[in-house]
């Protein structure tokens, strides 16, 4: 008899881990996510992190979910994360802080990735991390929906570090709604809006106060009013904007 219930225990056993090999003693398995970070040159980068957040709702300045081990000399990571759907974001901040806000220098992903982990699933992000400006109007990534372009001087050239911005309100005078972050070597360039609708656009080198006549500055040209439509949960691409002085602008 006691031979019979232990065969009947083992079976049940054998039944119970197939058809929960994914559970860890009734517990979802995490998922493996790795990768590697570069500098926009495409070096690793040593003693970043890597942060996953379950919202967007703060803009990712909040505390995030989860955090992956600093990375090492070869500028690699590997974290387990439980099942469930992610904005995945790169930070380095050159004090060697884990958290606060990030200050001039530091380096950032400028876009967010978003990821669906399974339970017991491997996903490989590699991530490239850009200098960080120290502009305070900076609109955050939140991954929704935006506006992507180039920035570019008169000969058509990519224009670096400089800030594209974007108003709801025609005039495009004063503080601007939306403003990007730094474009990068290659003069693209990233603005995040909250909802969806008309934005008009342009680019300027800075955003304190009103330009110089000497500083570089243009708007979109690609209709007449210099306006783009965004649609929900959508990024309207192809905006360019070429920079010349804004004594010349007006």
């Amino acid at each position: 008899m006691k031979k019979h219930l232990f065969l009947a225990a083992a079976v049940l056993l054998v039944i119970s881990a197939c058809a929960h090999k994914n559970d860890l003693y009734g517990m979802r398995r995490p998922g493996v996510v790795k990768g590697a970070l570069t500098d926009e040159a495409g070096k690793p980068l040593a003693g970043a992190e890597v942060y996953f957040y379950v919202s967007s709702e703060r803009k990712f300045r909040s505390p995030a979910d989860f955090m992956a081990e600093p990375t090492g000399p070869d500028g690699e990571y590997y974290t387990e994360v439980p099942p469930g759907k992610y904005y995945v974001v790169a930070r380095k901040r050159m004090s060697g802080s884990m958290s606060g806000n990030l200050k001039k220098g530091d380096l950032y992903t400028p876009d967010a990735v978003r990821i669906d982990v399974r339970q017991g699933g491997t996903y490989k992000i590699d991530l490239s991390l850009y200098v960080f400006s120290g502009n305070m109007l900076f609109s955050g990534s939140v991954g929704r929906q935006g506006i992507r372009g180039i920035i570019t001087d008169r000969s058509g050239k990519p224009f670096s570090q400089a800030y594209a911005f974007a108003y709801k309100d025609a005039r495009m005078v004063g503080r601007p709604d939306f403003v990007s972050g730094w474009s990068r070597k290659d003069g693209k360039f990233v603005i995040y809006v909250d909802k969806p609708g008309k934005y008009y656009i342009g680019a300027r080198t800075g955003l304190m106060g009103a330009p110089g006549p000497d500083e570089p500055y243009g708007k979109y040209r690609g209709s007449r009013d210099h306006s783009v439509t965004v649609k929900d949960g959508a990024f309207t691409g192809g905006i360019n904007i070429r920079l010349g002085r804004f004594s010349d602008e007006r």
